[in-house]
């Protein structure tokens, strides 16, 4: 790729570093569509020949493009634009809500759906009742049919009659909840972990099992703390970052 004439010119006067000047160029380009998602950005070599700087400056200001998650690398082919990072998502509103608020298109592909057994973990993580009854609903979820978490919601049978009937490929728990019955979910707690996929995880989601992901386990309740859903996921973490809004410090005497 011949680079002359394609990308502004840097100011040397600047007090901001020429790499992160060929950043904010990039930056730019990407945002207003010059690049595309999935597109091939230009390489070091091609930056070190239309910049004349180091191949260290131009190897830097790609690298701020893939920590602003904006970009990725394949080894051995390059650096590439990536979809959008999903950041600052909630325990307080459902998947389907977030991925929405931010512009794109939430779906889902559903892997199981019937009585199951939660793994111990999850039991001891969530204090779920060993002797419980749980209907067990297993999801892909997808933004812009990109796979981006692996869920396993386990659901009290009790609570729910029927609930094996319902096409969740087209519809959304939280709104089953509310629209068939008659819950409200009002409350998350969630535990939130590093970990590595399983081969099966890795695969769902379309990464490789040396990818660190975020391992999850929340619940949701309604307004009188009755426990509505127990959930382990598994979020792929070059999409994701997660806020949990502000809180009162504890106080501490020294």
């Amino acid at each position: 790729m011949n680079l002359t004439g394609e990308l502004p010119s840097l100011d040397p006067g600047s007090e901001a570093p020429l790499y992160r000047q060929i950043a904010r160029v990039l930056r730019h380009s990407i945002e207003t569509g010059q690049f595309g998602v999935g597109q091939k950005l230009p390489s070091e070599a091609e930056l070190v020949q239309r910049y004349g700087v180091s191949r260290i400056t131009a190897t830097a200001a790609l690298d701020e493009l893939v920590k602003a998650h904006l970009a990725y690398r394949e080894r051995g082919r390059g650096t590439f634009v990536a979809q959008a990072f999903l950041s600052n998502f909630s325990f307080f509103s459902s998947f389907t809500e977030d991925v929405r608020a931010r512009g794109q298109v939430p779906s889902s592909r559903v892997l199981g759906l019937g009585i199951d057994k939660p793994d111990l973990d999850t039991i001891v993580k969530l204090k779920m009742d060993d002797d419980a009854s749980y209907v067990c609903l297993r999801r892909v979820r997808l933004t812009n049919d990109e796979p981006v978490v692996l869920q396993a919601a386990y659901l009290p049978a009790e609570m729910y009659p029927g609930i094996e009937a319902i096409d969740f490929e087209h519809r959304y728990l939280f709104d089953v909840m509310r629209r068939e019955y008659g819950l409200k979910p009002t409350w998350a707690d969630a535990i939130v972990e590093a970990g590595l996929p399983t081969s099966e995880e890795a695969q769902c989601l379309k990464i490789a099992v040396t990818d660190p992901v975020l391992l999850i386990w929340h619940l949701t309740s309604d307004d009188h703390f009755t426990v509505l859903e127990y959930v382990r996921s598994v979020y792929r973490s070059d999409r994701f970052s997660f806020v949990t809004g502000r809180n009162l410090l504890r106080r501490f005497d020294s």
